[in-house]
Order: C-alpha cells, then sequence, then structure tokens
C-alpha cells in the first residue's frame, strides 16, 4: 500500500486486518466485510460491544450516514443487536439461553415422489440422526396453503429446534412470510434448499441455478450452435436463476435473445408435456439446441418429439439439468448437470446444526457441478463439414 496517505488507506484497508478493501464494492458493505472478518477471525465475539458508529466512522473514513446503512444491515441480517442508549453488541443478546433442546428438526420440503428428493431426505436424515436429532418431515406439494398449515402447526406446537425448507412457488408472491419471520422470532434457525423467497434473509443451500445454465448455453455455442431454444419454470426461482444464466450466455456470445423461443410452463405443465408438444415445437422451430429445465423435461422432450419425427440430436440438441436416472437410460441419453441430491441433503444439516451451535454462521452453500457429456448433444460444426 506503498504511496497512499494514511487517510486513503483507512479507505482502502480493513482496519486492523491488512486486508484490502474492494474499492468497486459500496463503502457501507466493505463495512460489513470487515465485521464479519472481525467475527471469523476471533476478534470480535458473541455478545462482545461494537465500536461506536464514530469510531468506525473514523476508521475508515466514512460518514456516519454510511456506517450506520452498514450497522442496519447486519442488524437485518442477525449478524448483531444494536440496544438503545447501549450501543451494538455481536450476535442477538436477547436470545434465550433457557430455550430447551427439543433435539428435533422439521424438514418441509415440495414433494415426496420428485427423483430428486429421496436422496435429499436421506441426507439430511443420516446427518441428523448421527447428531442425535430426530426428523419431522412434511410435504407441501409445491403448495402454499399447505405450506402455510404446515409452518402454523410448527409454530403452534413449538417443538421443534430449527427448520430445513424448501419454498413453495418460490417466484411468486407468497403469502407465509409472517410464519417465517415468527420463527426468526424466536430464534428458531430457518434454512432453505434449492431456492429461496427474496424477501427473507434466510441463509440457502442450493445448485448455483446460473451459472450451471451459463455453462450448459456455453457448451451448445462451443459446438457451433446459436439459435438455442431455452424451457423454464416459471413457479420457481430455479427457473428465473436458469433463465439469467442462459440470457447471460447467448449476450456474451453476442447472440440475439429471441423470445419466441423461450417457453416458461408450470408445475401442471411440466408433468403433462405431451399435451403441449405441438405448441413447443413450433415456439423452437428453427433452433438446433435447446437448454431443458431439467431432465423430466428433456425425456419428454426426447419421447414426444420423437413420436412427431423430431431427430434428436441431428436435428435438436438437448442439454439439461439433474442427471435423474431417467437421463440415463432414454436414447438417446441426456447430457446433463447432476443436481447432488443426498450431498445437499448432507451439507443443508451439516450448515444448519453449526447455526444452531452459533447463530452468526453463515448457512449458504453453492454447489456447482460439471456437465455429464452423453448423446443428445452434438457439434454441429463436425456435422457441417
Amino acid at each position: 500500500m506503498t504511496g497512499l496517505s494514511d487517510e486513503r488507506a483507512r479507505t482502502y484497508l480493513y482496519y486492523g486486518t491488512g486486508r484490502v478493501m474492494n474499492d468497486n464494492e459500496p463503502h457501507y458493505k466493505q463495512v460489513i466485510n470487515y465485521i464479519r472478518t472481525e467475527i471469523e477471525n476471533g476478534n470480535l465475539k458473541q455478545g462482545d460491544r461494537m465500536p461506536s458508529e464514530k469510531e468506525l466512522g473514523e476508521r475508515f473514513g466514512l460518514s456516519r450516514q454510511t456506517i450506520r446503512h452498514a450497522t442496519g444491515e447486519l442488524e437485518e441480517q442477525g449478524v448483531i443487536t444494536r440496544v438503545r442508549g447501549s450501543g451494538s453488541y455481536i450476535g442477538d443478546i436477547r436470545d434465550n439461553p433457557n430455550r430447551p433442546r427439543y433435539m428435533s428438526v422439521a424438514v418441509m420440503l415440495t414433494y415426496v415422489d420428485n427423483y430428486i428428493f429421496p436422496p435429499v431426505v436421506r441426507g439430511i436424515s443420516n446427518v441428523l440422526e448421527g447428531n442425535g436429532y430426530s426428523m419431522q418431515l412434511s410435504f407441501t406439494d409445491n403448495n402454499v396453503r399447505k405450506e402455510g398449515q404446515i409452518l402454523k402447526n410448527l409454530i403452534e406446537n413449538d417443538n421443534v429446534d430449527a427448520v430445513i425448507a424448501e419454498p413453495s412457488m418460490s417466484a411468486l408472491p407468497n403469502p407465509n412470510l409472517e410464519y417465517y419471520e415468527i420463527l426468526k422470532k424466536r430464534h428458531i434457525p430457518v434454512l432453505f434448499i434449492n431456492a429461496s423467497y427474496p424477501n427473507l434473509n434466510f441463509p440457502c443451500v442450493r445448485l448455483d441455478d446460473r451459472h450451471v445454465a451459463y455453462d450448459a448455453v456455453q457448451q451448445l455455442i462451443r459446438r457451433g450452435h446459436r439459435q438455442i431454444a431455452g424451457i423454464f419454470h416459471c413457479e420457481d426461482a430455479q427457473g428465473t436463476e436458469r433463465y439469467l444464466g442462459y440470457e447471460k450466455a447467448l449476450s456474451q456470445a453476442g447472440i440475439v435473445l429471441e423470445q419466441k423461443n423461450v417457453i416458461w410452463l408450470d408445475t401442471t405443465s411440466i408433468h403433462k408435456l405431451e399435451a403441449l408438444m405441438d405448441y413447443i415445437l413450433t415456439r423452437i422451430d428453427g433452433c438446433t439446441a435447446v437448454l431443458a429445465y431439467n431432465d423430466e423435461v428433456a425425456c419428454q422432450l426426447i419421447k414426444y418429439g420423437t413420436r412427431r419425427g423430431l431427430k434428436i440430436p441431428e436435428e435438436l440438441s438437448i442439454i439439461s439439468i439433474d442427471d435423474a436416472d431417467t437421463a440415463k437410460t432414454i436414447s438417446p441419453k441426456v447430457t446433463t448437470y447432476p443436481h447432488p441430491k443426498q450431498e445437499l441433503g448432507m451439507k443443508a444439516a451439516e450448515n444448519l446444526l453449526q447455526m444452531l451451535e452459533n447463530p452468526l454462521t453463515d448457512g449458504n452453500f453453492l454447489f456447482v457441478p460439471e456437465v455429464k457429456i452423453r448423446e443428445s448433444v452434438i457439434d454441429i460444426r463436425k456435422e457441417n463439414e
């Protein structure tokens, strides 16, 4: 850091850590990162009094308004508690140490029969049971009304230590957020899997859907495809994230995104794709490849498209996500990205247990799988030689 004045150095260095600040970040986020780093390093511990806004402002050369913005975010994240007339403290000092431990975790998922969830449940169960916890398992069928009833029962019974939840229709407005806020006020940790609600600042363990879709489209582009369709789920956040990755990859390659080649499906449509097959084939006419939302969509597209005379992959390459068993047995076998399934369940349970022991634990985790190249994608450059 030679050549910087003392005042400028304060702006560019985390005070007392020697770590260089990222000047591209908003200043308030730099302060948030500093506090989190101090906690991770053990310099600030649960119950410790934080430096005052004035002290932080002097250390970073920032206004009190900026510091107040940072501490407000930290309070919203549950990292600190602000006590009027006293200051700010690390952690939630209002937590009730006398709250009993039930050694029980509620696990609320969307589907019981989906090919993703049996391994996820197995992973969660293995970790919880190995640490002496029982599991209260329930399913919402991706229905917000059922989700609300399950959450209401959990709150009324008040006999679990924590909750692992998969949101229902996570891309749509949800009427049950108040129940999650009640759990938060009771200091019952909640960890989401596969997706999260944007209005709730709870950790989530999931696939990096945006990156996976981005990489999938890049795989197609590298094999000469430029007319690439996309089929996405309109009700779940995974669909939105995968669309954003699809859009980014096309944009970076200088390919114009044609909205007529983008198809949004709801849950019912995905399960009964045959009825929409003529419509889908019309929408993707002229495309040489398609990114399917998941293997269920990809396999139906192969099955019913082939019946209508579509040659796969000669006329249409298909790439997908999940690596379901059907993707390995259908002909042609599907090029896809494995969903971590059991590993995701294990990681979610491990992170939740850490959150129970230390409320400041960051329970977020992203899985980034590598593509499984199979027969459903071809290099059209070689075909045209």
